[in-house]
C-alpha cells in the first residue's frame, strides 16, 4: 500500500511539473476508491444544498430599525435650482423663473400684454403689462403689474421697470422679458 501512494504522490509531482499527462496520476491502483470518495462527496454536498468543507450556520435576520420619516412640504425657494438674483437689484426675468433671496420667492413670466394708444399729437405710446406668477413655500399669486409701475404681494414689493420683446430667428417666435426690482415689503 505504501508503494502506490508512493508512486501517487510521485506521479502528482510529476503532473505538476508537467512531465506526465493529467490522466497518468488516475491510473494507478489508488483511483477507483478515490473516485467512488469523490462522487460520494459530490452527492452529499448536493443533497445538503451547499459546498463541501464547511457549515453554513443561519444568524437571525437583525429587525430593521423603525425610521421616524416626517414627510417633506414643498417650498418653491428651497427647492429652485436655477438661477437666483438679490433683493433690491435690477434684474431680467425671461423665459426662465428666478428665486429671489431676500423675500424667499420664486418669479416666473407668464406674459407681457401690449397696450397701443395713440396721442392727440398722432404719436403711438406703447405700454407693456407683465403677468407674473409668484411662487412662496406652498402657495402661488398671479399679477399684472403695468410697466413703470409696482405692486405689493406676498411679502414683497415689485416694480415692473422695462419690458420687451426678443425675436427668436430659430423658433420664428417673440419670447418676452421684463426687467424687474424685487424687495422685502414691510408687512
Amino acid at each position: 500500500m505504501r508503494e502506490a501512494g508512493a508512486k501517487f504522490c510521485k506521479s502528482r509531482y510529476l503532473v505538476a511539473a508537467g512531465r506526465f499527462p493529467l490522466g497518468a496520476v488516475m491510473m494507478g491502483p489508488i483511483a477507483p476508491k478515490s473516485l467512488l470518495l469523490l462522487g460520494f462527496l459530490v452527492v452529499a454536498a448536493a443533497a445538503c444544498g451547499g459546498s463541501a468543507g464547511y457549515v453554513v450556520q443561519d444568524k437571525p435576520a437583525e429587525a430593521p430599525k423603525p425610521v421616524a420619516e416626517t414627510p417633506k412640504i414643498p417650498d418653491a425657494y428651497a427647492d429652485h435650482r436655477g438661477e437666483h438674483a438679490k433683493a433690491g437689484l435690477r434684474f431680467r426675468l425671461a423665459a426662465k423663473p428666478i428665486a429671489v433671496d431676500g423675500p424667499n420667492l420664486v418669479i416666473e413670466l407668464v406674459k407681457v400684454d401690449w397696450q397701443t394708444l395713440t396721442a392727440p399729437s398722432g404719436k403711438e405710446l406703447r405700454e407693456a403689462s407683465a403677468s407674473l406668477v409668484l411662487h412662496r413655500g406652498q402657495d402661488q399669486r398671479q399679477v399684472i403689474i403695468p410697466q413703470k409701475d409696482e405692486k405689493i404681494a406676498m411679502g414683497a414689493r415689485i416694480q415692473v421697470l422695462d419690458a420687451g420683446e426678443d425675436y427668436n430667428r430659430q423658433r420664428l417666435t417673440y419670447e418676452p422679458w421684463v426687467d424687474l426690482q424685487v424687495d422685502a415689503a414691510a408687512e
